[in-house]
C-alpha cells in the first residue's frame, strides 16, 4: 500500500485514529494536517493505532514527535497504544516508544462530578466555570469624554498619560507616546494587556502598532478617553460549541457569562477564536475639528467592517459588560442585545490563530506568548449592526476562555 489511510472513531472525549500505509516524507504532512483540524476542532486527546502502519520514515517520527510536543503544550495528549513491529522496532531504536506509547491520565469520577457543578449548556455552547479567586473583585476606572469623538476636538487638556503594568487593563482611543503632541495625528482604539499596550494609528496606514514592556522599559500611552480595570479575576470560563457549525454572538456570550457568574456588573479578559467580527476604527485623528463623521469624509475616515471579519483568527479582547450602570457609566457603554438593557464596551487585537490550552492555563503568561511570538493583524472597537436589511448583525466567536470579575458599584 503506497497511500496513508486515516479512520477516525470518537470515545467519550478522545479520539482514535487508524492509520494504514506508509508514514513517510510524502504522507507525514497529511497525518499532520488531520491532527492540526482536530485540535483545531477541539480535540485535545488523540490515540493513533499504527499497527497497520508499514514503513516509518524520520519524517513521519517528526510529526510525531511535533504533535506530541504540541498536544501537552496545551495539556493534551497523543499515545500510539498499537503499533506494527516495523514501527516498535524503530521508535525503540530512536529512544521514544515509552514516551509516545504512554496513556493519558484518566479523570476521576469526582473530578466529573465537580466539573458538572460548574457546568452550564446554552445556545448550542457548553461553559465551563473555574473559581480563581473566592474574593476576586475590582473598580472600574473612567477616565475622558467619549461623546467628544463627535466633534473630534480633543485638545492637549482633554489628554493624560497611562503606564502599563502587571494586571492593569484598559481600552479606549489613545496612542503610544508621552505627550498630546506627538500622538496628536495618531489617536486610535487602544488595548492595554498588563504589560502590554497595543493600539491601531489612525494616520492612515490601517497598521497596528504595538510595545511591550521588558525590563526596565514601561509602555507610556497617552490616552484621550479609556475604562480601567485591574485583573482580579474571580473565575475563568471557557466554552466550546456542541456543534461544530455553532457560533455565539457577543451579547448572548456576555448574558451567558453573567447568568454563570451571577453578576450584574463584570470586566472581562478573553481569548477566542473568531467567528467573524463586526466593529469600528478610526482612520483620522480625532483632533482639530476635522470632519470625521460627515458624509463624504466618514467613507474615509472611518474603518467599518462590511461583512464579518478575520473568521477562525485568534482575537484577545478587554471588555466591560453591565445590566446596570450610572449616568456617567453611560456615556462610555453601547448596547450589546436589541431590547435588552445589557451594554458593553469592548475592545479586540486580532492574531492568527494557535491553539491554546484548555486546562492550567496562565492568561499573563498566554499574551506574553501572543505579543512575543504573533503579528497583530487588526485592533476594532466591536459592535452592534443592527440596522434593517443591510445590518451586518454584531461578532462571532467559535469557541474560548474567558476571564471575569465582578465590577463594584
Amino acid at each position: 500500500m503506497n497511500n496513508l489511510e486515516i479512520n477516525m472513531t470518537k470515545r467519550n472525549d478522545e479520539i482514535f485514529l487508524t492509520c494504514n500505509g506508509r508514514l513517510d516524507a510524502n504522507r507525514a504532512g497529511y497525518l499532520n494536517d488531520y491532527i492540526d483540524r482536530l485540535v483545531r476542532e477541539g480535540h485535545y486527546h488523540i490515540s493513533l493505532d499504527l499497527s497497520g502502519i508499514e514503513y516509518l520514515s524520520s519524517a513521519g517520527i517528526r510529526t510525531l514527535v511535533s504533535q506530541y510536543k504540541n498536544l501537552k503544550a496545551v495539556n493534551g495528549h497523543l499515545s500510539i497504544p498499537e503499533m506494527s513491529g516495523n514501527v516498535k522496532q524503530i521508535l525503540d531504536m530512536v529512544g521514544i516508544s515509552d514516551m509516545l506509547g504512554g496513556e493519558r491520565k484518566i479523570v476521576s469520577e469526582t473530578e466529573k462530578e465537580e466539573a458538572k457543578l460548574n457546568r452550564l449548556e446554552a445556545y448550542g455552547f457548553i461553559f465551563s466555570r473555574t473559581t480563581l479567586s473566592e474574593n476576586g473583585k475590582t473598580d472600574i476606572e473612567l477616565y475622558g469624554y467619549p461623546e467628544m469623538i463627535v466633534k473630534s476636538d480633543y485638545k492637549k487638556e482633554d489628554a493624560r498619560v497611562v503606564k502599563s503594568g502587571i494586571n492593569h487593563f484598559a481600552i479606549g482611543l489613545g496612542a503610544i507616546g508621552t505627550s498630546f503632541d506627538e500622538c496628536k495625528n495618531r489617536f486610535g482604539e487602544y488595548i492595554l494587556t498588563g504589560k502590554n499596550v497595543a493600539y491601531l494609528p489612525a494616520d492612515g496606514s490601517k497598521k497596528p502598532d504595538y510595545m511591550v514592556a521588558t525590563g526596565q522599559l514601561i509602555v507610556s500611552l497617552t490616552e484621550l478617553y479609556g475604562l480601567h480595570f485591574t485583573g482580579n479575576f474571580s473565575y475563568l470560563i471557557d466554552f466550546d460549541p456542541a456543534n461544530l457549525k455553532h457560533s455565539i454572538g457577543l451579547g448572548r456570550l456576555a448574558e451567558t457569562l453573567l447568568q454563570m457568574t451571577d453578576y450584574d456588573r463584570m470586566a472581562f479578559v478573553m481569548i477566542a477564536e473568531s467567528g467573524g467580527l463586526i466593529g469600528t476604527s478610526l482612520n483620522a485623528s480625532p483632533v482639530d475639528g476635522k470632519k470625521i463623521f460627515s458624509f463624504p469624509e466618514i467613507k474615509e475616515s472611518v474603518n467599518f467592517t462590511t461583512e464579518p471579519a478575520h473568521n477562525k483568527m485568534l482575537t484577545l479582547s478587554v471588555g466591560f459588560v453591565f445590566n446596570d450602570s450610572n449616568s456617567d457609566e453611560e456615556r462610555f457603554l453601547r448596547p450589546l442585545l436589541p431590547g435588552k438593557s445589557l451594554k458593553g464596551h469592548v475592545h479586540s487585537s486580532v492574531f492568527p490563530y494557535i491553539p491554546l490550552k484548555k486546562t492550567d492555563i496562565d492568561l499573563n503568561e498566554t499574551i506574553e506568548y501572543l505579543f512575543n511570538n504573533s503579528e497583530i493583524a487588526d485592533i476594532l472597537h466591536l459592535t452592534n449592526d443592527i440596522r434593517e436589511i443591510t445590518g451586518q448583525g454584531e461578532s462571532q466567536f467559535i469557541k474560548g476562555l474567558c476571564w471575569v470579575v465582578p465590577v463594584n458599584s
